[in-house]
């Protein structure tokens, strides 16, 4: 058991269990087969000339839920040419630091999915000496250009880094790979432009899809900057806009109707496609479309929207299909109806863009989860470069 345990240290000496559950171990003179010279810092020659030892303590891997201290004798060397004293420090050990390199390679590994103080409670150690290592191996692990080598579908996206104060972060996402790109510290035309340009025309020539949401600084920045890329806008925001319009109808009838009971709890169900009702749910929009023949109408309307706009590789799209939808919602002439109508006509290109490629922004809205995991578990991360770092890394 000794063996293994100075094997395990790499010492000397066996280690030992103090009262307070501390693992420690001592070296001996002759610990790690030092060279008998070391080359000066200063003069660069080599010299053999030890002043004296200095006793180190390395805080490792802990064994067995103990904490294991390791005592290292450090020599110091003097340099007779030009007086420079200087040390001999472990290879296993980062100068300055306190920790071996393993040990400072776990406790970044724990921060994976934890708080910074979460991590300091089960090393022992101060959180900012667990936020010090993390970054210092995260800046280390984080290749962007190597993120950047084979995107062919963006997706851009924001999100609040404090909520209440309009301070919007820009996030770029590969919606192939399923990961972050990069973070931008705001979504300024000029940043993104800046951003997207520095990374070269091979990359913007690269770049066949772009998906964002229906804001003008991105949209100016694709077109600009992607030659060869469909701008499409995510299809969810204009399902939304368009069920919006469809609830609006419910909640008018509802107010006029206030005792009749058919237009009560019907707001989900008509979200829903027809075939993807259950029987009672069918019933109920049975009953309303009875008494309101205007919202059947916009029903209909709907499906027929979400019947052309379906993606599949085997369905030849109709552009024509969508002019005569755009006749029927007009003809409808409700307030909801004639601004998404509006909406459609002024975006045509982008929103069309989906029917061809079937490219939502879905998977970047899903990572932005990621994000407020981050956030919430560190109570706020108000640090801009500290979150895009954190978020970067755990992609890896």
């Amino acid at each position: 058991m000794q063996n293994d345990g100075r094997r395990i240290l790499r010492v000397n000496s066996a280690p030992t269990l103090s009262e307070g559950g501390i693992c420690s171990a001592r070296s001996k003179e002759d610990r790690y087969s030092l060279p008998n010279y070391r080359e000066c810092p200063v003069c660069l020659k080599k010299r053999e000339t030890i002043n004296q030892y200095s006793l180190h303590k390395y805080q490792d891997l802990s064994i067995s839920g103990k904490e294991v201290w390791l005592h290292v004798r450090v020599p110091q060397f003097v340099c007779e040419g030009c007086g420079r004293y200087f040390l001999h420090r472990p290879e296993w050990a980062s100068s300055g630091k306190s920790h071996t390199d393993r040990q400072s390679k776990w406790i970044f590994e724990l921060c994976a999915k934890q708080s910074f103080s979460e991590v300091a409670a089960l090393v022992n150690a101060c959180h900012k000496t667990v936020e010090r290592i993390y970054f210092r191996h995260a800046n280390k692990a984080v290749d962007l250009l190597g993120r950047y080598a084979r995107v062919r579908k963006l997706g851009i996206d924001e999100l609040a880094h404090r909520k209440g104060k309009k301070d919007y972060v820009c996030v770029l996402t590969d919606l192939e790979r399923g990961i972050h790109l990069d973070i931008l510290k705001d979504r300024k035309k000029e940043t993104i432009r800046s951003h997207f340009q520095s990374l070269g025309n091979g990359f913007m020539r690269r770049i066949e899809v772009v998906a964002c949401d229906i804001w003008r600084p991105y949209i100016d920045v694709c077109e600009a900057c992607f030659p060869n890329a469909a701008v499409v806008i995510d299809y969810f925001h204009v399902v939304k806009s368009l069920n919006d319009s469809l609830d609006g109808i419910r909640k008018k009838l509802r107010k006029e109707h206030k005792d009749t009971d058919c237009f009560k709890n019907i707001k989900w169900a008509l979200f829903k496609r027809p075939d993807h009702c259950c029987s009672r749910q069918r019933e109920s929009l049975g009953r309303a479309f009875r008494d309101s023949a205007l919202l059947k109408d916009a029903y209909d309307l709907r499906n027929e929207f979400l019947e052309i706009m379906d993606f599949s590789e085997t369905k030849v799209s109709d552009e024509k299909r969508l002019d005569q939808w755009i006749e029927k919602a007009r003809d409808v002439n409700q307030k909801g109806f004639n601004r998404f109508v509006k909406t459609l006509c002024r975006w045509r290109t982008q929103i069309w863009a989906f029917a061809q490629t079937g490219v939502t922004n879905a998977m970047t809205e899903g990572l932005n989860n990621m994000i407020r995991y981050y956030k919430r578990i560190s109570f706020g991360i108000p640090n801009f470069e500290h979150m895009r770092i954190r978020v970067l890394v755990s992609g890896i």
